[in-house]
C-alpha cells in the first residue's frame, strides 16, 4: 500500500491547553530562536547551529513528507496567544507495515507543563483514527529524563535498548525503543 497525502485540519487539533497546527512562513523566527537552547540538538536531530536557512530546510522538509504521506510535523501553539510551545511529529509513515516514530522538542520556557504528554498523545490519537496507525514508536536516550518521562506519561511502554541505534550530532548513541498502540490509548 502506498502512503497518501496526509490532509492534516486547516485548524489544527487542539486539547483546549495545546494546539498542533502546520509550520508556516511566519514561524521561522521563533523556531530558530526557540532552538538555540543547547538541549534541543544534545538529543535531537536538530542540527547545530541551527537558522533561519534550516528553519526554511525544514518547512520544505515538512511539505514533501505531507506530499508524500510520510511525515507530519507539527508545531505546538498555545491555543489562546499562539506562541510557539515546541514542535511534535510523526516521521516514516508506512501504511504496510502500520507503524511509524515520533518526535518533539519543546521551547525552554514552556517546559515542566505538561506540553509534550499532551501534543504527543493528540497526535497519536490522530495517527490511530485519521492515518491507520497501528504502533507509534519512540527512540529515546536513556540520559533523557524528560523525555522519558513524557513517553511515560502519555502511555507509551518501554520495549528495550537499541544499542548504537542513532547518530545525533555525528555520535552513534543507544536508544531505548518506547511504543504505544491504538488499545492504549484508552
Amino acid at each position: 500500500m502506498c502512503p497518501a497525502p496526509i490532509e492534516f485540519p486547516v485548524e489544527g487539533l487542539t486539547d483546549g491547553v495545546v494546539r498542533l497546527r502546520l509550520l508556516a512562513e511566519h514561524d521561522v523566527a521563533a523556531i530558530v530562536a526557540a532552538v538555540q537552547d543547547p538541549e534541543i540538538p544534545r538529543y535531537t536531530r536538530v542540527p547545530n547551529p541551527y537558522g533561519e536557512q534550516e528553519a526554511r530546510q525544514w518547512q520544505r522538509m515538512a511539505t514533501t513528507g505531507l506530499s508524500a504521506g510520510t511525515d507530519l510535523p507539527t508545531l505546538i501553539v498555545d491555543p489562546v496567544d499562539a506562541r510557539l510551545l515546541g514542535a511534535v511529529g510523526l516521521h516514516n509513515i508506512d501504511p504496510e507495515s502500520g507503524r511509524c516514530s515520533a518526535g518533539y522538542w519543546v521551547a525552554a520556557a514552556e517546559r515542566g507543563r505538561g506540553v509534550a504528554q499532551r501534543a504527543l498523545r493528540l497526535l497519536c490519537e490522530y495517527a490511530v483514527r485519521e492515518l491507520r496507525v497501528h504502533r507509534v514508536e519512540l527512540w529515546i536516550e536513556p540520559e533523557n529524563v524528560a523525555s522519558l518521562r513524557v513517553a511515560e506519561a502519555a502511555g507509551f511502554t518501554r520495549e528495550g535498548l537499541l544499542r548504537s541505534f542513532m547518530s545525533i550530532a555525528g555520535e552513534r548513541r543507544d536508544m531505548l525503543m518506547y511504543s504505544l498502540l491504538p488499545t492504549e490509548l484508552g
